[in-house]
Formats: C-alpha cells, sequence, structure tokens
C-alpha cells in the first residue's frame, strides 16, 4: 500500500502540467481560429496518447513539454504585439522551463529568433525589441536561481576540476569542457544548474545506447525522432496536422509550424535516441495546427473531413486505453519491437500484471530477465533471475526491451514469438522439461 501510494502521489504532480497543456492548447487555437476550433484542439491533445501516458508518469517530459510549449506560446503574443508583458512573460516560462528540464535551453532560444524574424520588425523597434530580449534573459536567470534557492558558490573547490557522470571515454572536450572551465572555479549563481548543463552537454557528446528498426547504436540516428513520430502519432492526428500544414497561410500558422520545425531539427541533431518522450512538446502544437481545419470559414465538406479524423483519434485513444505508453499506429501495430523499443515500448509498466498473471495461472516460479529497478516481489511475481546459457523447464518471463538487446544482462535470450503476452512489454515462454532433457542430450 505504501508503495501505490507513495507512486501516485508522485505522479499526481504531473498532472498540473497537463493541465496548463491543456489551457495553453485552448488559448492559443482559440486566438487564431475561434473556439469552436479550440474545443477540437483540445480534444485532439487530450486523446493524445502519448500525451496520456506521460501525464500520468513521476518523469520530467510532460513538464518539459508544457513549460516549453508556455515559452512558445508568450514568444508568439510578443512577436504579434510588442509589449512588455509579453516579453516578460516569455522570459518567466522560459525560466520555468529550465527549471523542469536542461533541453529548454537548445530549444527554445533557436524558437526564439525564428520568432523575432517572423515578427519582421522594423527599423526603428530593434532597441527596444534587444531591451525586452534583456529584461527575459535577466528575469529567466533569475527564476532560475530562486528555483536553486539563490545558492552562489564555485562549482569545485581551487585545485580540482569537474568531471562529468557523462564524459565519454576519452574524457569531456568541446562545449562541455570549455563550459566547466569558465564556471568550476568561479563563483556562480545556481552552481547546480551549471553542473546539470555540462552533464546534459556531456551525455549528448558520449552519447547513449538506441535502437531503431532492428538495430543498435551508441550515437542514434538523424532519422530517429522523424520515424518515431510517424509510428507513434495516430494516423488522423498525422492528416489533420497534414491539414494544417496546407493551410499554413492561416493566421499565425506559420508559428506553429516553425515551433515543429525548430523541436524537431534540435532533437535530431542530438545523440540521445531513447524515446518520443523527448520531442513531446510537438503534440500540443500539432493539435493547434490540426485546429485550423476548423476555423470558421472553411468549406463544409473540410469540416466534416476534419470531424470525422477526429473522431477516429478519439477512437484510438478509446481502444488503446490502458496501454498508452507502448501505443503504436496501424503502420507498426503488432509488430512494435521491430521498429522501436525502450520508453516507447517497455518501460517496465506491466510488472504488476505479470503479478496477477502468475495468481490467475498459480504460477509458482518465473525465470525473469525484467528491465525496470522495481523488485519483482513487491509485485507479488515469485522469480528468480533469468541466468546462465541454457534455458530451464518452466515459464520464462523476459522484457521486450531484453528480448531485442536493450540493458541485457548475461544470460539467456529468447527467439521465437512468445507463448503469452503481459501487456505490451513482457513476453512469456514456456519450456517442458522434456525440451530442457533434449538440449542436455
Amino acid at each position: 500500500e505504501f508503495y501505490w501510494r507513495t507512486l501516485a502521489l508522485g505522479r499526481a504532480g504531473n498532472l498540473i502540467f497537463a493541465v496548463l497543456i491543456f489551457f495553453v492548447v485552448y488559448r492559443w487555437a482559440m486566438l487564431l481560429y475561434g473556439n469552436r476550433a479550440a474545443l477540437a484542439a483540445c480534444a485532439v491533445v487530450v486523446c493524445c496518447p502519448n500525451v496520456i501516458a506521460h501525464a500520468s508518469l513521476a518523469t520530467l517530459d510532460i513538464a518539459s513539454a508544457a513549460t516549453i510549449l508556455l515559452t512558445a506560446f508568450f514568444l508568439w503574443r510578443w512577436s504579434e504585439q510588442q509589449e512588455w508583458k509579453h516579453a516578460l512573460a516569455a522570459g518567466a516560462a522560459f525560466g520555468l522551463a529550465l527549471l523542469c528540464k536542461f533541453s529548454a535551453i537548445g530549444m527554445v532560444p533557436p524558437l526564439a529568433a525564428a520568432y523575432f524574424v517572423l515578427g519582421r520588425r522594423k527599423g526603428g523597434e530593434w532597441a527596444q525589441g534587444l531591451a525586452r530580449i534583456g529584461a527575459a534573459c535577466a528575469l529567466a536567470g533569475l527564476i532560475v536561481w530562486a528555483g536553486y534557492r539563490f545558492e552562489a558558490r564555485p562549482l569545485v573547490p581551487p585545485g580540482e576540476h569537474y568531471v562529468s557522470h557523462f564524459r565519454p571515454e576519452q574524457g569531456a572536450t568541446g562545449l562541455p569542457r570549455l563550459l566547466a572551465r569558465v564556471v568550476e572555479h568561479r563563483t556562480m549563481p545556481a552552481p547546480r544548474f551549471w553542473q546539470g548543463l555540462i552533464d546534459t552537454l556531456s551525455h549528448n557528446q558520449r552519447g547513449h545506447p538506441a535502437y531503431l528498426l532492428g538495430r543498435h547504436s551508441e550515437r542514434g540516428w538523424w532519422y530517429y525522432f522523424p520515424v518515431a513520430v510517424a509510428v507513434k502519432t495516430t494516423l488522423p492526428l498525422l492528416l489533420l496536422a497534414g491539414i494544417g500544414l496546407a493551410l499554413w497561410r492561416s493566421r499565425g500558422a506559420p508559428y506553429v509550424i516553425a515551433a515543429v520545425a525548430v523541436v524537431m531539427a534540435i532533437s535530431m541533431a542530438g545523440s540521445v535516441n531513447i524515446g518520443i518522450r523527448h520531442v513531446l512538446v510537438i503534440y500540443p502544437l500539432l493539435a493547434i495546427l490540426a485546429a485550423a481545419a476548423f476555423a470558421e470559414g472553411r468549406p463544409r465538406s473540410l469540416k466534416l473531413a476534419a470531424a470525422i479524423l477526429l473522431g477516429w483519434h478519439v477512437a484510438e485513444s478509446l481502444i488503446a486505453h490502458p496501454d498508452y505508453l507502448p501505443y503504436f499506429n496501424q503502420l507498426a501495430r503488432g509488430r512494435e519491437e521491430r521498429f522501436l523499443a525502450d520508453s516507447n515500448l517497455d518501460w517496465g509498466q506491466d510488472l504488476a500484471r505479470l503479478g496477477s498473471r502468475a495468481q490467475e495461472r498459480g504460477i509458482e516460479n518465473f525465470q525473469l530477465s525484467y528491465f525496470g529497478s522495481t523488485h519483482p516481489g513487491k509485485m507479488g511475481v515469485p522469480h528468480q533471475s533469468a541466468h546462465c546459457c541454457r534455458p530451464e523447464s518452466g515459464w520464462i518471463a523476459v522484457s521486450v526491451n531484453h528480448v531485442v538487446g536493450i540493458a541485457v544482462h548475461p544470460g539467456w535470450r529468447p527467439s521465437g514469438r512468445p507463448d503469452a503476452r503481459v501487456g505490451k512489454s513482457i513476453w512469456l515462454y514456456y519450456i517442458p522439461p522434456s525440451q530442457t532433457t533434449t538440449n542436455e542430450r
């Protein structure tokens, strides 16, 4: 009971950011296309499987998506109306985004630059624009410093050097090493922020084990996120976004398109390819883009087609329940592990289901190869680790990540299709005793 209560409380905090996403999507779409289109945009994002999945987890991703979306909204307002209130609101939202996740520092500045160009400022407005930019950056910095309790000190004592946990084998080089040299011995505000930024840059420099289309890589692929979006997004949402893209001359649409393009471009340039969650902010942006099809003055045939697509999108969400995290559309459904894994498919979410399956079938012991940090005994899973080079008789439960070769400890890896599945992320194999004897002989 303590485990589930604590987990539920940890997850509950993220619901605040989900509500923030819904509000910003409604407000942005309403200002662009009217109330009816805004309601349609809300329906799209509320029923997006990836948003539902990550809004119910105790992670950083939905908070990052919400605050980057909020920053983009105020940057758009600032570009449309050069007022101090919008500039300061954008700065405050950027500060919150930086506190939620370090990736904001890679996404927001290019987005701000794109919006600055789209705003087409006249020559006489540049001086005021630069003043507002300075004030917005100062406010963002103040909010970050406040988030770190106004701490100010050197990163490491004199004579020592900061070495990131994510350093490459040959040692930190390039931007992370340069940044460390600049800040490590100086008294800096929020030293833990700079430490986190150095770690993030070092992690990206070193890379991370990734899986795509049956292949493994430490550095990822530039096309990882386009493929992930293509198979993890409902087909009707892709079609609705395509309609919105075709209507790009609509008021404000270029800003939304630019935001999607910047997020994808920055993510594609990175070396950490471990999940659609790193570009989660594109889903509310796609919902706003889709709202263009529902705007007043559109042909009735277009509105009817958009309504049908919206109904299909809602149906996809209902069908996916409760497996929103491992949702894949029809392009990959039923063979998900051939396309993606890790947090796209298997984040250890089905361990409690495995415990229930053991009780239902009276299984007294599993040989278990599990991708996750929770102790299986807490979930009622009778188990022993699946190790040694040959399988033993009985039931063997294997996480899909281990099936495809992600984070596998030395041990038994299955071949062929499973005898049963638990949810989407655990495969069950049964090996009769006679088969073991035959293999030994």
